[in-house]
Parts: C-alpha cells; sequence; structure tokens
C-alpha cells in the first residue's frame, strides 16, 4: 500500500511540474521510464554581443570561446564584433596571440565590450637587434642566435672560435699564420663595396663597438647575428655586411650561485714544411750565383764547416777568431738551426679555467 501511494505521489508530482514549466525559472523535459517518468533540468540558452578591441583598435579573429566547452565559440569579425549563444550564467573566455586572456560573464541582454591588453611577458622577450633590445613582435629581419650553453660546451680559447659551425650563414676564416692576427668573420660571404671595405660585420658588446675576441667566451650570455638588409634600418650605412650583437652575463636577483668549468686544448701545427740542412742551402745558393753571374756566396771553406758541424766536430755556428764573422752571418755562418722546429712546437697544451 505504501509502495502505490509513493509511486501515485511521484506521478503527480511530475504533472504538476509539467504544467508549470520551470523549476527556479529553469525549463523541464519529462522522461517517461516504464511506468516512471524521471525530470530532467535543461539550462536556458542565451544569446551575447559585443566588441574586442586593443588600444589601437577593433581586434580582429579573436577567439570567443565558452569556457569549459571549447566546441562552442566564434571569432570576432573585421570591425571585432562577435555574437555567441552560451547557457545561462556561463563564462566567456576571450583571447588572442600575444595579447592576456579575459574571462567575463554571460548576461541575458548585456553588450560585452572587452580591451585586450597586451602579454608583456611573450612579446618583451630579449631580442638584441639594435643599440639596446626591440619587442620579438617587431622583429622581422633574418636573426641567427648563439646561447650561452652552445658556447660554454666548446673548447675553445676565443668566441670567435666558438662560433664556428653554429650560426648558419656565417663564415670564419684563418689568416696566414701571422702571429697575433685573429680570424677574420664574414657574414654573407666575401665581398667589398670598394677599395678599403673590409667586408667585416659590425660588432656591438653590450651596445658599444668593440673586438669579440677581448670578449671570454664563458663571460657572454648570447650573441645575435643580424643577417639580412633589415638591419640597414637601424644601423644605416653600417650594416651591409651583417651585424653581430654580443651581450654579457650579468647578475641575476636570487640565491647564490657559483658556476666553475674548465677546458683542456692541445694544438697541433698542420702542413709544416721541411727545412733545408744548411749545407744544401749553401750549395743551392752557390749553383745560383754562379747563374746569375755573381760567383758564389759560400768559400769551400765554409762549406766544410758545415760539414764539420752537423758532424759534431765545431760548436760554434760562426767563426770566432775571424773578426768579421759576426758582421756577416749570411756568408761566413755555419750553423745547421732547424729555424721552423725552433718557432713552432709538434704540439702545445693549453687549459683555461672560468669561475
Amino acid at each position: 500500500m505504501k509502495s502505490d501511494s509513493f509511486r501515485n505521489n511521484r506521478k503527480a508530482l511530475a504533472a504538476l511540474l509539467l504544467c508549470t514549466g520551470f523549476i527556479a525559472g529553469q525549463p523541464l523535459t519529462v522522461r517517461a521510464t516504464g511506468n516512471e517518468q524521471s525530470v530532467q533540468t535543461v539550462q536556458q540558452q542565451i544569446k551575447v554581443s559585443g566588441t574586442v578591441s586593443d588600444a589601437l583598435g577593433p581586434v580582429i579573429g579573436a577567439s570567443v570561446v565558452e569556457k569549459g566547452n571549447t566546441s562552442n565559440g566564434t571569432i570576432t569579425d573585421v570591425n571585432g564584433n562577435f555574437s555567441l549563444s552560451v547557457p545561462s550564467g556561463a563564462t566567456l573566455l576571450i583571447s588572442y596571440i600575444g595579447y592576456k586572456a579575459q574571462e567575463v560573464q554571460a548576461v541575458a541582454g548585456r553588450v560585452i565590450d572587452v580591451t585586450l591588453k597586451e602579454d608583456t611577458e611573450m612579446l618583451d622577450e630579449v631580442v638584441v637587434v639594435g643599440f639596446g633590445t626591440q619587442k620579438k613582435v617587431n622583429l622581422t629581419g633574418s636573426v641567427g642566435i648563439a646561447t650561452a650553453k652552445e658556447l660554454e660546451s666548446r673548447p675553445v680559447s676565443s668566441a670567435t672560435q666558438a662560433l664556428q659551425g653554429l650560426v648558419p650563414g656565417l663564415k670564419i676564416t684563418t689568416n696566414t699564420g701571422q702571429l697575433g692576427k685573429n680570424m677574420d668573420i664574414s657574414v654573407r660571404g666575401t665581398g667589398t663595396i670598394g677599395d678599403g671595405s673590409s667586408g667585416a660585420p659590425l660588432i656591438l658588446i653590450d651596445g658599444m663597438e668593440g673586438d669579440i675576441n677581448t670578449v671570454n667566451p664563458q663571460d657572454i650570455e648570447n650573441i645575435s647575428v643580424l643577417k639580412d638588409a633589415a638591419a640597414s634600418s637601424i644601423y644605416g650605412s653600417r650594416a651591409p655586411f651583417g651585424v653581430i650583437l654580443v651581450t654579457t652575463k650579468k647578475g641575476k636577483e636570487g640565491k647564490i650561485s657559483v658556476n666553475y668549468n674548465n677546458s683542456f686544448r692541445i694544438s697541433t701545427p698542420i702542413n709544416m714544411p721541411e727545412a733545408m740542412d744548411s749545407y744544401s742551402f749553401a750549395v743551392m745558393m752557390n749553383y745560383a750565383g754562379v747563374n746569375q753571374g755573381v760567383g758564389q756566396d759560400y768559400t769551400d771553406d765554409v762549406l766544410q764547416k758545415m760539414l764539420d758541424f752537423q758532424a759534431g766536430k765545431l760548436q760554434y755556428g760562426l767563426d770566432e777568431k775571424n773578426s768579421s764573422a759576426w758582421e756577416d752571418r749570411w756568408t761566413k755562418g755555419y750553423a745547421n738551426t732547424d729555424i721552423w722546429k725552433e718557432t713552432y712546437k709538434s704540439s702545445v697544451f693549453s687549459h683555461e679555467h672560468n669561475m
């Protein structure tokens, strides 16, 4: 009896709700299941509209979606306007690349006007392009980047050596072996505008013109290489051969951090010439002098001393008894010094430590 009474009461309640059509202001749907009926609440749909803009005017193509339901969304038109049907009380998520996303509550009958603000964390990434930095969003030129991590992994003694093969389009060539001469850098190949033009790129270190070889590679934070003609808009006539911008490391906020690294190197010269011994050289010069008609440079006595010196019979390379010997080392000296071996070692070990 109690079970039948409860079932009849539920039927009466369902009929009453169906007649009124609302529970807490929401439309209802009734679904029959066997002899019973269940009541399911369906949220009311509302249509919202508005405009999305930024500091310069309407934003075209901004995304407007229902939060939690990415399949229900739209984009703004050429005037920044949008229109979308969402459940009452839903939250709209409005976003656009380069701007901070905003959330707005959807209310029936209210026009939504949203002004987006730039996402400075995304657009203000430091990209060195001139005598300072520029926003990444405004960067259009071709730029090669070498970071501190890439530079530190190379056991080299100069920043120029560290750049070899690291930045596409950057050509680094060695010189003829002149002592103290640095390697040459070219951004877009070898070429000159006229006499006196070196074809070398402009190099700026923390915004000041300088020599990249004077900077310790371990002190470099990053290197930017401006490779195309867009650099001319900043540097003018200084940019035809490219611009290399070096940013050095600086202190950072936070906990104290101490870094230590070292490198060990062994350098070996290649393609070294073989020196001629003194006797063979003197004989060659005598033949040349006879063919030229000026006579021999070395006498038979000096030639014999050269042979005796090489055999260990003499200890000096000049005849000390002859007072003029010190004045004419060319024709009276008989030492057998290999200048190449005295100047260049077979290998040189070097090490570098940075903290």
